[in-house]
């Protein structure tokens, strides 16, 4: 039984990587944007929408990894 409690933890634990790298991707994201609102100014509304859309993927799979991460531990 501690066996099953140690792999629940751990596997919880690695619930955290995707949460760790979700910051790093929006933060590359969003570096991305001002760059190339930087560049072009003109299309900066079409930019962020599509920087939008990419931050709601990256939101979308640290919430899978959450819930997968329950689904997990309470089974």
């Amino acid at each position: 039984m501690l066996l099953v409690l140690a792999v629940k933890v751990l596997v919880l634990g690695g619930c955290m990587l995707p949460l760790a790298f979700g910051a790093l991707g929006t933060g590359i994201l969003f570096a991305g944007y001002n760059v190339a609102v930087a560049r072009n100014p003109e299309e900066g509304e079409g930019i962020f929408n599509t920087t939008l859309m990419g931050y709601a993927m990256i939101e979308t799979f640290v919430l899978m990894s959450f819930a997968f991460g329950g689904v997990v531990y309470v089974i």
